[in-house]
């Protein structure tokens, strides 16, 4: 019986990773992934999120609050 031991676990679920490769790289951390379902749900949910401002995100634009108040 062979024992491999990983020195990486996926960043979104925790298993291990045994496949090189799947990564993603921003400007703060390198994040590891077991497969590409975990790297793409990842960047749906991380990534997009954090490309929004703020106020947008939680739908609070300055254009919707002027439309808002001009009426």
């Amino acid at each position: 019986m062979v024992t491999v031991k990983y020195k990486n676990v996926c960043d979104l679920c925790g298993q291990s990773v045994a496949i090189k490769g799947l990564t993603l790289t921003t400007e703060h951390n390198i994040y590891n992934f077991c497969c590409a379902g975990c790297q793409s749900i990842y960047k749906l949910i991380y990534i997009n999120n954090r490309e929004q401002a703020p106020d947008q995100a939680n739908g609070n634009s300055k254009t919707n609050n002027k439309s808002k108040e001009d009426n």
